[in-house]
């Protein structure tokens, strides 16, 4: 019996010493799944700021677009009415012109500069000298073909 017992006990520990190592690699594989869980819980997070980064950038590139296609819209339009208003006019083009560097016209001037082109094409006669300050007299013309 005591060599019954001594098998036994032998067993048992035999027993426990496969339990204890199955454990340990168990333990060892619940630590290993535990960082790979805390890696990829931090890489989700650098990956979803990353993300938001990327998204901001998109709405910013988006909000440049439109703007660049308003612009490009706008600045079509004010040519084909540019293109339009010698053509209204019946000139083809030969208004007066304005000195380099000289300021653009006020909504008044514009429109006293029109009025005056008007009255040029009724009477077949320059006004320039009814307005001197708005820098259109004869000699501009000369002193634009060098520039």
């Amino acid at each position: 019996m005591r060599g019954e017992l001594v098998a036994a006990r032998g067993e048992a520990r035999d027993a426990a010493v496969a339990q204890a190592e199955v454990r340990a690699r168990l333990e060892a594989q619940a630590a290993a799944l535990a960082d790979r869980l805390a890696s990829a819980e931090q890489a989700q997070r650098k990956s979803a700021h990353d993300l938001d980064a990327v998204q901001a950038e998109f709405a910013a590139a988006q909000r440049r677009a439109e703007r660049a296609e308003a612009e490009a819209a706008l600045a079509r339009q004010l040519l084909a009415e540019l293109r339009m208003a010698p053509s209204a006019r019946g000139e083809g083009g030969g208004g007066r012109r304005r000195k380099a560097g000289s300021p653009a016209p006020t909504a008044q001037q514009a429109q006293s500069e029109k009025l005056d082109q008007q009255q040029e094409d009724k009477q077949g006669a320059p006004t320039a000298a009814s307005h001197p300050e708005d820098g259109s007299d004869s000699s501009d013309d000369s002193h634009d073909s060098k520039n």
